[in-house]
Formats: structure tokens, sequence, C-alpha cells
């Protein structure tokens, strides 16, 4: 019997049969819920725990199955009440705890209210993939041969291999095999964008505030007229300190929040405050990942569909994979003038200061979307294309081959970006491999190049909060180039022609350029989707010290 989706599936914990159903009611509402409740202010560890419950039927007989503790616990605590044949009794202990633990009836006839001390609903996704089940030798034998190119197949094992994924996110506090959770709705996901910005917010009046402070400390203090009366030093105030205080506890309410809403494994530690713009950027990074996640597993769940769909027609489960993605991938060989090209802009773009590894290219695919074919006539208009990278973590490349390069969603904190929301680049190859986050253990990743359409850049020094909007109509521009203090000269670049009008490969050795401000390598930001189509990835491995000492 396959799998349910992790929102309805019996939790194996149970022990019960596997003839066992999650309870689901005449209006298909599955009884079983997920509570999470995070509390960093509590003792010395903080509160940071779960509770979960299922309402199981088997054959005629009914049970509650509960299951607590402390999110990331390897072995919970759990409880299995048997009611027999009474309906009415289990539903009964099922509705009073999930009163008792989060002060909300079942089944909920409107959102769900968060109780001040109670625990809060996570939203699971319904529409999640089943599971995979282990495949029989016989059923080995059996899958048909890939028709795709060893090369593509090498591609998709590495960017779906859930191994792989799940161990990139644990390096973010979340543990995918082991976490409570199931899969976090869209919903939820929004909703952790949204506690993010009032994060951010907080952040930004603290940090004026205290230049505030420090502008009045040092103004010289006033002359006296007359002598002191009074040999007791009096202590001065500080102007909005108090006011200071308030928002640093509202920094750790809201960080409990956030991790109630996205649970965190942080083991027996004190779950930290997200209290820096550089913190809310990881929590950025992870919504980013989990959303693109949530998009796999839709995917995924399409793939199954399709599949029962087509019972008789056998497919490879690496093809199945490839025809959900409706992106063409074609192995690009070595011998071809755009291979050289990508080599050299690799080899010579590797900044000075970005020692910790070196890049070896694994293999380069052509890549075309035939989606992008929506907007072609707005990125043939904008002029002054030029091939520039993309990094990003291999949980998100399922989702932008997909999806495309996206601009932030609206509920996502402004402040986390540096020149505002939008789609960033680099000239640099290391710049870009950075946000693939590879460790020595984890040295494989993957980088996409895309040919973007520049147009107009403005050329900013420093941070500025810019919109697509807000650029065009105050600079008459349609893109932003942050300028970096060390580039590759212009008389250096090439051209490869294969793209339809030629673009323009900013390859060369780094120099120092123009830039005065804090950037030390170029940016490259656009703010509509439409300026932008990928061409290419690049599978590369990170040779760390250790690693290229053994090769």
């Amino acid at each position: 019997m396959a799998a349910r989706s992790a929102a309805k599936r019996v939790d194996p914990l149970s022990g019960c049969p596997s003839s066992a159903e999650v309870y689901q009611d005449g209006n298909d509402v599955a009884w079983s819920f997920m509570l999470n409740y995070t509390n960093i202010s509590f003792g010395t560890y903080g509160n940071n725990k779960f509770y979960m419950v299922q309402l199981i039927q088997n054959g005629n007989n009914y049970m509650v199955f509960r299951k607590w503790g402390r999110v990331g616990a390897k072995n919970p605590q759990r409880a299995l009440e048997h009611y027999n044949t009474s309906l009415e009794k289990a539903q009964a202990s099922f509705t009073k705890k999930f009163l008792d633990k989060s002060g909300n009836e079942w089944p909920l006839t409107g959102p769900f209210e968060k109780v001040e001390g109670k625990y809060v609903l996570v939203e699971l996704d319904d529409e999640v993939p089943e599971e995979e089940e282990e495949m029989s030798d016989v059923e080995k034998e059996e899958e048909v041969l890939s028709t795709l190119h060893e090369t593509v197949q090498d591609v998709l094992k590495l960017i779906c291999d859930a191994d792989l994924i799940a161990r990139e996110v644990a390096n973010m506090n979340l543990d995918l095999k082991r976490l409570p959770l199931g899969k976090l709705s869209k919903a939820q996901i929004s909703q952790g964008y949204a506690l993010l910005q009032q994060l951010s917010e907080a952040l930004k009046e603290i940090e004026e505030l205290n230049k505030v402070i420090a502008s009045t400390q040092e103004e010289p203090p006033a002359k006296r007229t007359a002598p002191r009366r009074s040999t007791r030093v009096k202590r001065v105030a500080k102007p909005n300190a108090a006011q200071i205080r308030r928002l640093k506890t509202s920094l750790k309410t809201l960080s409990s929040d956030f991790y109630t809403l996205i649970p965190h494994d942080f083991g027996r530690n004190l779950p930290p405050p997200i209290d820096s713009l550089d913190e809310v950027k990881l929590k950025i990074d992870l919504l980013e990942v989990l959303a693109n996640i949530e998009i796999s597993q839709k995917l995924q769940a399409e793939k199954k569909r399709n599949a029962k769909k087509n019972a008789g027609a056998k497919l490879n489960s690496l093809d199945a994979q490839y025809n959900m993605l409706n992106v063409k991938m074609e192995p690009l060989p070595e011998s071809t003038e755009e291979f050289n090209i990508i080599e050299k802009y690799v080899e010579t773009t590797h900044a000075p200061t970005h020692v910790q590894y070196k890049l070896r290219i694994k293999s380069v695919l052509k890549i075309a979307r035939p989606d992008e074919e929506e907007f072609k006539d707005v990125f043939q208009s904008v002029d002054n294309h030029k091939l520039l990278w993309h990094g990003s973590r291999l949980s998100n490349v399922i989702g932008i081959l997909s999806k495309g390069l996206r601009v932030a969603p609206p509920e996502a904190p402004n402040n986390g970006y540096m020149f505002g929301k939008g789609i960033y680049f680099a000239d640099s190859v290391s710049k870009s491999a950075n946000y693939c986050w590879t460790t020595p253990q984890n040295p494989k990743g993957v980088l996409m190049l895309a040919e973007v359409a520049l147009g107009t850049p403005y050329k900013a020094q420093e941070a500025e909060d810019l919109t697509y909007a807000t650029l065009k109509k105050t600079k008459g521009c349609d893109s932003t180039h942050g300028v970096g203090r060390m580039a590759a000269p212009e008389e250096d670049y090439e051209t490869m022609y294969d793209c339809e009008d030629g673009v323009v490969v900013p390859v060369g050795e780094f120099v120092p350029s123009d830039g005065s401000g804090s950037l030390l390598y170029n940016e490259f930001i656009v703010y509509r989707q439409e300026q932008v189509k990928l061409r290419y990835l690049v599978n590369l491995d990170f040779l760390y010290e250790d690693e290229e000492e053994e090769a």
C-alpha cells in the first residue's frame, strides 16, 4: 500500500499496522495536527517543542496517537490511546487536546488564531508527494534505461539527491528527515517572510537610535556659568535607551515567533535570537530553500499523477525527473568555442581574495526554458546583454530550472538585499560560487550562466533600496551595477556569438577599477524576470585545500 502525504500519513512511531489510516471525516478533513512552540526567553535552554496528534482508524477501531518533545528529538515521548469502536470518544480526546494545547477549537472553521503562551499550528501541505518506496531488486532490473545523455543524468542525480539536500539544509538547523514537521505549506513560508520583515524593521530602528545616542555622546559638555554645589555625580540618562531595550526584547519575541512558525532543530541548546541583519539574510536564504523544496515537491506530485495516468508506459526515473522540469538540457562539447570561453571565464575571474577553494569544471549543460519565450519581446527590447554568473544552494536548483530566477516575494524584507529586491548576478565566478554554500564535506555545486539584459545600468557605489519603478523613474535606468573595486578590463571581454545577437562575456584577470565603495567585486541586479534568460548550467567540483593535495 502506497504511503500517504505527510499531513495524512500515519506516524510510524504509533506502531499501528499498515492497514491503519488517519481518520478523514465527511468534510474531507484529516484528523491530524502538528503544533510548535518556541520561547527563547524561557529558562536556561528556552522552549523549543512540538506536539503532534492523529486520530487513527483501522477498520472499525479508533485510536488517538500523540507524540511530543523538543524539536529534533530522535526519541520523542509518545502515547497511543485505544477507543475500540467508539469514534465519538476518540474525537472527544482529539479535540480536547487541540483546545488545551492551542486554545483553538477543532476543526477550524476559519484562520488559526495564535493564543499567547500556547502552541501554534504548523500548516502542512496536503499536496506533497507520496514517499518514495525502496525499489525491489526485480523492480531495479525492470527499470528501463534512461534516454538521457550520461552528463545530463549526472547533473540530475546531483540536484535531485534527497540525502545531499537534507545534509545541506541540516547546516541551516533544519533536519528534513528527523524534524517532526512534514512539509511546510506556502502560506507558512509567507508568514515567515512577514516575521523577518518585522525583525528587519526593529533592527533598523535600533541602528538609527544607536546613531542618535552616539552623536549625543560626541557633543561637548555645556560650559558651567556657576560653580556646582553638589559633589554627587549625576547620571545623565541616555536618550532613547529605554526604547532600545524594548526593541531588543521585541527581537526575542519575534525570533521566538519565527522559530515557532518555521521549526528549527537546536538540540538542547538555547535557540539564538535573530539580532542582526546578517542573521535575517540567512533566514531569508532558508525560506528561499524551503520555497524551492516546496516547488520540487509539487513537481514530484505531478510526476506521480502523470505516472498513474500512463501506468502502462514505463519511464526511467531520471527521465521522469527531466520531463517534469520542462527545460531542455544538452551537454556542451569541450571542443566548442562556447565551452572554451566558459572555461576561460572560470579560470580568469576567480577573485584573488577567494582562496579557500579552487574550481574545476565537471561539465557544462546548455539549457533552454520554453517558459522564457513568453517574455521574448521584453527581453529583446532591452540592450546591453552580458553573460553573468548566479550561484545558489543545490536545494534551490530544481526550483530555478523549473520556474526561472525570480525576484524575492513582496513579503520578504527590503533591507535583506544590498540594492533592493532583485535578481543578483556577478562577473566573478567565485563571488557567485560562494553562494553555493559548499563545504569540504559537501564540495559539489552548480552555477548558472544567464544572459542578462542590463540596458542602461545605474552605477551604485553603496547600498540603496531600489525597485524597477524607482530606478526607471528617477534614474532612467534598467538595472543596477554595484561597482566593485576590482574587475576585468573591458578590452579583455569576449563575445559569444552562439546566442541570438551575441552576448558579452566579461572574462579577464582582475585589476583595480573605478569603484570607490564597499564592494570589492561587481554585482549586477535586474528587477524583472523578463530581463533574464538562463543559458548554461556549469557543474563544478570545489577543490578545498586538503582535497586538492589528495588529487
